[in-house]
């Protein structure tokens, strides 16, 4: 019986979280790296044209970043940032509130510059939270975003973005990720004649494996629907980042 309390402990110290400190394919971790850690993340998504042309549903892009964490809780990164059809450099500082470790749940907060938002002749400015927690071998995580347009304009859109996922072992983790982004405001244009869908979405199954302890490869096939179209999909995201 004097064994008891210590497999209790035992268990509890198995299944007590690290932060979520990796961002998924498309969804912003909860928490940051450790104090010190350089992180270097280089990407490419593509994207079927099935219309000709006529839109920008169908493209292929490259995105890459460098990141770092001076000070315990706060990373700041400079990259550039890619959504369907459209991509250009993006800034993002996070700082990390609660840590699952004593809080129950990792959460975290910041902002990101991109100088390509919801349309892509415009900069933006993201106001960002993000939550999540393990339980067990599952993961959850959920954001919720709100860009201003920059440059004087007062277009407004919201995101939802969120990952599920489980891991199988301290290596290899895999589930849904998803991004979805609507326009609440536009009133720089509105003479103009709506075309297409007025949100953009992306999700689909995805893959992440820990080559090291400090390498982490990832992907993503599943279904696009880029803003300004009718048409829906196939697009993959493949992404691999080291630290340092």
């Amino acid at each position: 019986m004097r064994l008891l309390p210590v497999l209790v402990l035992a268990l509890a110290l198995g299944v007590r979280a690290q932060g979520i400190d990796r961002d998924s394919l498309l969804t912003d971790a909860p928490a940051v790296p450790e104090k010190g850690t350089l992180r270097v993340s280089g990407g490419a998504t593509a994207t079927q044209n099935s219309d000709n042309g006529a839109t920008q549903a169908g493209s292929s892009s490259i995105s890459g970043s460098i990141g770092w964490t001076p000070v315990k809780n706060l990373h700041v990164d400079v990259g550039a940032y890619a959504q369907v059809g459209a991509q250009g450099p993006a800034a993002r500082v996070r700082y990390q509130f609660l840590s699952q470790d004593w809080a129950g749940l990792d959460l975290a907060g910041g902002l990101r510059f991109k100088t390509v938002g919801f349309h892509p002749d415009k900069g933006e400015l993201e106001m960002l939270i993000a939550a999540g927690r393990k339980f067990g071998q599952f993961e959850l995580v959920l954001n919720g975003v709100f860009g201003v347009e920059t440059g004087g304009e007062s277009g407004k859109d919201i995101e939802l973005k969120g990952f599920a996922g489980y891991r199988f072992n301290e290596a290899i983790r895999a589930g849904i990720d998803s991004r979805l982004q609507s326009e609440v405001q536009d009133e720089a244009h509105p003479a103009q004649t709506p075309t297409g869908r007025d949100y953009d979405l992306t999700a689909g199954p995805a893959v992440s494996w820990m080559l090291t302890r400090t390498i982490q490869v990832q992907a993503l096939l599943g279904v696009a629907q880029p803003k300004k179209t009718n048409v829906t999909t196939p697009v993959g995201v493949v992404s691999a980042s080291f630290d340092f």
